[in-house]
């Protein structure tokens, strides 16, 4: 996370006052701007370090979908890349632009200059957030994930971003294995997606 400064007074709201001749200079808190990403499964049993994304990054959200992962970063960029057992065909979710199986972290370039806050993945689809609160989604549109009712087909291969949320800002996403909820800053819930069982 971005470092910041928390500062703790001695003498709280509900605390008595204490004796003025005793110093009460706040605490600083510093938190560390760094974090490592640790990958498991797929064969491995214990927890790999992931070294792969960029130099000098560090990850501020990770998401793990059945066949890709995705990194948020604190740049607040997007990296995202295949799940290491492979076998499963691609149908965009990574947003690279093609069905190429990445197996190494891989920036979305097509999402530059994007502030992007946080991302979910699906089974094979992804959908991420910006600070704004815009909707950007990728990947397979078989259940309608994408939500623009398979107006490009049943792939988008790079970020497509949602018109239907330009005038409602998403605050959060989540995706399930075929579908997706939202919660504007509106504080409404949207679904769209397979809606077997009543999800």
């Amino acid at each position: 996370r971005e470092m910041e400064e928390k500062v703790t007074l001695l003498n709280g709201p509900n605390k008595r006052p204490r004796s003025s001749a005793m110093n009460e200079a706040p605490i600083a808190v510093v938190t560390s701007r760094t974090s490592e990403v640790y990958v498991w499964g797929g064969g491995k049993s214990t927890p790999q370090k992931l070294d792969a994304i960029k130099s000098g990054c560090s990850a501020r959200q990770v998401c793990a979908g059945n066949t890709h992962f995705a990194v948020v970063t604190v740049e607040k960029e997007l990296y995202t890349w295949v799940n290491m057992q492979g076998g499963t065909k691609l149908h965009g979710q990574l947003g690279h632009g093609d069905r190429a199986s990445y197996r190494q972290p891989k920036h979305v370039e097509k999402l530059q200059g994007k502030a992007i806050r946080q991302v979910s993945c699906g089974d094979d689809f992804t959908v991420c957030i910006t600070d704004e609160g815009q909707v950007y989604a990728f990947g397979s549109d078989y259940y309608g994930c994408i939500g623009i009712d398979k107006t490009y087909g049943s792939e988008v291969l790079e970020p497509l971003q949602l018109d239907f949320f330009l005038t409602n800002p998403v605050e959060q996403v989540s995706c399930g294995d075929n579908h997706v909820a939202v919660l504007t800053r509106n504080r409404e819930v949207y679904t769209w997606g397979c809606g077997e069982y009543g999800r």
